[in-house]
C-alpha cells in the first residue's frame, strides 16, 4: 500500500487511479513464439510471397491450416432487441458432433481449395495434398505455409507432399498470427458456425452445407477476402479491380 493513499476508502482509491489514467481491463492470453528459428522461417514464407507475387503463373503459396466446429452452435455477440432478453444458442439434445475441415488460402489471388471431413489426420493431408496439386497442375513451385501440428510432420504426409510436388513451409511455433487463414475461420465462424439455427431435424446436413456454400464463395479467388485477411490493402484491392475489368 503507498503510504499517500491511506486513508482513502476504495472509491477514493478508485477516482485517483481513474484521474493517473488507469483502469481495470480484461486480461488477455498472450504468448511469445519462443521459436529461435522465428526470424528465418517467416523470411522463407516471405520469400516464397515474393516470388508468388513476381511469377504468379508459375509459383503459389498457400497458406493451411484445419479449423473444427460442431453440431450445436457456439455462443456470441449478436444484434437484439434492446432489454431483458437475450440472443440464444439453441441447443438440442443430440450428441455434440465435430467435423474437421482442412482449407488453404492462395496468398496471390485469394482462392480457398479445403476437405471436410468427420476427422482430419494423416491420410485426408495425404489426400488434400493431391487435392492441390490438381488444383494447380502448372505450378513449378508450390508452396504451403503451415503449422506445427505433428500431424503435418509425419513422413508419410511428408512424402505425399514430396510425391505431389508440394513443398511444405513451417511457420514459427506459436505463431498463429502469421497465418492469415485464421482470419478466413473467423468470417466463417461469425457468419455460419455461431448462434446457427439448430431447430431442424437434419441440422447438422444443413450446417455442413452452409459452410460448404460459404467456401465455395471463394473458390475461384476473391480481392476481398485477401483485404479481410490483410494480405492486401483496400487501395491495392480496388486498383487490382480496376486493372482486371
Amino acid at each position: 500500500m503507498l503510504a499517500w493513499l491511506q486513508g482513502l476508502s476504495v472509491s477514493g482509491i478508485y477516482k485517483v487511479l481513474k484521474r493517473l489514467g488507469f483502469s481495470q481491463k480484461q486480461a488477455l492470453n498472450f504468448i511469445r513464439s519462443p521459436d529461435p528459428e522465428y526470424r528465418a522461417k517467416w523470411q522463407r514464407i516471405l520469400a516464397a510471397y515474393q516470388d508468388a507475387w513476381n511469377h504468379p503463373e508459375k509459383v503459389v503459396l498457400l497458406f493451411l491450416d484445419e479449423l473444427t466446429y460442431y453440431r450445436q452452435p457456439t455462443k456470441s455477440k449478436s444484434w437484439h432487441c434492446r432489454g431483458k432478453s437475450q440472443p440464444k444458442a439453441q441447443q438440442a439434445p443430440r450428441y455434440n458432433t465435430q467435423t474437421r475441415i482442412v482449407a488453404v488460402l492462395n496468398a496471390i489471388t485469394g482462392q480457398v481449395d479445403y476437405l471436410q471431413r468427420s476427422t482430419i489426420g494423416q491420410e485426408a493431408l495425404i489426400d488434400f495434398y493431391a487435392q492441390i496439386r490438381a488444383a494447380y497442375p502448372n505450378a513449378t513451385d508450390l508452396y504451403v505455409a503451415q503449422d506445427n501440428w505433428p500431424v503435418h510432420k509425419l513422413e508419410p504426409v511428408l512424402a505425399a507432399a514430396r510425391e505431389q510436388e508440394v513443398k511444405p513451409l513451417f511457420l514459427p511455433t506459436y505463431a498463429s498470427w502469421l497465418n492469415p487463414i485464421e482470419k478466413l475461420w473467423r468470417w466463417l465462424k461469425q457468419e455460419v458456425i455461431h448462434l446457427h439455427d439448430s431447430a431442424h431435424e437434419d441440422r447438422l446436413t444443413t450446417l455442413r452445407q452452409r459452410v460448404r456454400d460459404f467456401l465455395a464463395c471463394f473458390a475461384n479467388g476473391s480481392l476481398e477476402l485477401l483485404h479481410y485477411v490483410g494480405l492486401l490493402s483496400k487501395d491495392e484491392a480496388l486498383q487490382t479491380t480496376v486493372l482486371n475489368c
